[in-house]
């Protein structure tokens, strides 16, 4: 039969079964004829329910399986009316088995089958374990009260009709809690055929008990009451459901997934104190209502685990940069509130192209690039440091204050060049505490020595710095020779070792200045021919700080007062001012420092005349490892021996 003529009898044929179950109501209600005029209306409603439950399966569509297990349902249930009718009535309850209990006893199992069915098709995969659970729990407390109400009665019944008394209303129970365990697994969310289909079961499960109980009693044995009624309208939801296409269910968790777990499992639980209370055996009521506590339990220890993990989840999202994984700002000001007097660098670092390269390549190239930056400085900075993303275009670094690590080679770690492109950082760093007594200051001050790092590649420093030459050259005109020198053989320096170009500025600026914390000196010091005393010595071993103090005035310069603060440090930790040893002085200072000596070598400062410059590379070569870094010694040995250093207008 075409589909189109068969949906227009299948409705016809529910129609009918609907009205059928009104006129037993009504006949019911009313107490119009007698038993045969309900039995006859009752088999009327029955089998055109169960014919259209067959008739769906004739049509194409999804979950043909549960709807061929309801077609025989159906032919069964309607086979036992039949035979029901032949026999003159319904049995009462001590009849031993009959053809018609035989085919009626099928009808339970295939609807129980078909529902299984439509729940494996319908609840969405994979299925969560909490979900599970709560279809467990609710299909074992929806069982206990099954038991509670008339599986337990049921079983104690004894007679040659014992067995149909047992097995029918315990049927009725399985198809109730597994309609509530799916609905569970479906997230307790509902469809039109589920509801036709779950109402159905539950119809089913109220007159199956309700008549069970009244059959015990003797009150029942023919047709003609409620009972009637409710499995004919069991019935036709059922073909209703069978004739109503499934709808989607929502993959998103819902409220009833918290509150319906905890009802159920609160009546569980009452359902345990009211057994403890009756003088009476009930095992399997109080083993179901048991399980499906301990189930509400696991439930419970899921929740609170899963709950505790989202915590830590979202309190580790809450400070970690969801692009390179570092910490973010509110993981930056909240280690800044923990440095209290430790003793820390903050480098704030900015990058120099990225936009532009953001515009080019696209923002998954550029989130790329961002956390290659990011493993870069992390590694840079070392096991002690901690490195984090501001946001957008802005990094930051923590830096342990012992030189090991420079600001400076923070950002050239950030540099990052390929075909097209180039990348790098302008920066500003912060002793903590002494520059900065909290995180808000540390980081405004950052920001301004930051932007003016950015302003010094554009060549604002040279007029700075300029000044204060003229300053030393007012002071002492052979300091400023002296200045000039150094600052020419450090920047061949810088060429030999390869260093770029905003390490050969601040280098240069570096050596040009290293000298400015005489002008802090007092006059009857500097140039004295008198022996110092103790508190004069005091100021020459301060002079690297003072002059640090001078230059460090000018935001321009504040990676410049980094190296020359260090510029009299010794490789093996002899120096002055902060004792630094090897690799932790940074390698400006260190180049800066061998170059002060081969100039006061070779230019005869006094007391000491001066000396050839192949002589002078043979002194500095035997306080190498002392005093000097054995590879800057060569270096400078390299670009003083072979003329490799360049002015400054080369690359200023």
């Amino acid at each position: 039969m075409p589909a189109a003529p068969l949906h227009r009898l299948g409705r016809l044929l529910l129609l009918l079964s609907f009205a059928l179950c009104g006129c037993s109501l009504l006949r019911t209600l009313l107490g119009i004829g007698d038993f045969r005029l309900a039995e006859a209306i009752y088999d009327a409603g029955v089998a055109a329910a169960c014919i259209t439950w067959s008739l769906r399966l004739f049509l194409p569509g999804r979950h043909r399986a549960e709807v061929a297990c309801w077609a025989i349902a159906a032919v069964l249930w309607g086979a036992g009316a039949t035979a029901t009718a032949f026999a003159g009535g319904r049995p009462d309850a001590d009849a031993p088995l009959t053809l018609a209990n035989v085919l009626l006893l099928g009808v339970g199992p295939f609807i129980l089958l078909g529902l299984v069915l439509y729940g494996r098709g319908s609840v969405p995969r994979p299925i969560p374990l909490t979900r599970a659970l709560d279809a467990l729990l609710s299909a074992l407390t929806v069982a206990a009260v099954g038991a509670a109400l008339v599986v337990e009665d049921a079983l104690g019944s004894s007679g040659s009709g014992a067995f149909t008394a047992t097995v029918f209303p315990t049927t009725a129970v399985l198809i109730a809690a597994s309609a509530v365990g799916v609905l569970a697994l479906r997230g307790w969310a509902s469809d039109r055929r589920f509801v036709l289909i779950a109402t159905s079961a539950a119809a089913i499960t109220a007159t199956e008990i309700l008549y069970r109980h009244a059959q015990v009693r003797g009150d029942v044995t023919q047709f003609g009451t409620l009972y009637d009624v409710g499995w004919m309208l069991a019935a036709a939801l059922l073909a209703a459901g069978a004739w109503s296409e499934p709808g989607a269910v929502p993959t998103r968790p819902r409220r009833a997934e918290i509150v319906v777990p905890v009802l159920l499992g609160a009546a569980a639980l009452a359902m345990l104190v009211a057994e403890g209370t009756v003088r009476r055996a009930a095992p399997l009521t109080v083993t179901l209502a048991g399980l499906a506590v301990a189930t509400l339990l696991v439930r419970m220890a899921l929740s609170l685990t899963a709950n505790y993990r989202l915590l830590v989840r979202t309190q580790k999202e809450a400070v970690t940069d969801a692009v390179t994984g570092l910490g973010n700002s509110r993981s930056l000001m909240r280690d800044l509130e923990q440095v209290g007097d430790a003793r820390e660098t903050l480098v704030l670092l900015d990058l120099n192209g990225f936009k532009s390269y953001n515009d080019r390549f696209g923002h998954p190239a550029g989130d790329q690039l961002l956390r290659r930056i990011g493993r870069a400085l992390r590694l840079a900075g070392g096991s002690g440091a901690r490195t984090y993303r501001m946001g957008g275009d802005e990094f930051c670094v923590l830096l342990a204050t012992d030189g090991a690590v420079s600001p400076a080679a923070i950002s050239a770690a950030a540099t990052q060049e390929g075909d097209g492109f180039t990348v790098t950082a302008a920066y500003g760093s912060v002793r903590l505490p002494e520059e900065a007594a909290d995180g808000v200051a540390a980081l405004r001050l950052a920001d301004e020595r930051m932007y003016a790092d950015k302003h010094h590649a554009g060549g604002r420093a040279r007029p700075v710095v300029d000044t204060l030459l003229a300053l030393l050259r007012e002071r002492d005109p052979e300091l400023r020779r002296h200045a000039d020198a150094v600052a020419q053989l450090a920047d061949g320096t810088a060429r030999v070792l390869g260093l770029g170009n905003a390490a050969r500025r601040d280098l240069r600026h570096a050596a040009e200045l290293h000298e400015i914390g005489v002008l802090t000196l007092p006059l009857q010091t500097e140039g004295s021919a008198q022996p110092y005393g103790d508190e004069e010595h005091t100021y020459v071993e301060r002079q690297t700080v003072s002059g640090e103090r001078v230059i460090a005035t000018a935001p321009e310069l504040h990676s410049v007062a980094t190296l020359v603060r260090s510029c009299r440090e010794r490789w093996d930790g002899g120096g002055a001012p902060d004792g630094l040893a090897g690799e932790r002085i940074p390698l400006g200072s260190r180049i800066v420092l061998v170059c002060h000596a081969f100039d006061a070598l070779t230019s005869g400062r006094p007391p000491a005349p001066g000396c050839p410059p192949e002589q002078a590379v043979a002194t500095l070569r035997r306080d190498a490892g002392a005093a000097f870094d054995p590879a800057v010694v060569e270096a400078v040995a390299a670009a003083a021996m072979g003329s490799r250093s360049l002015t400054a207008a080369s690359w200023e």
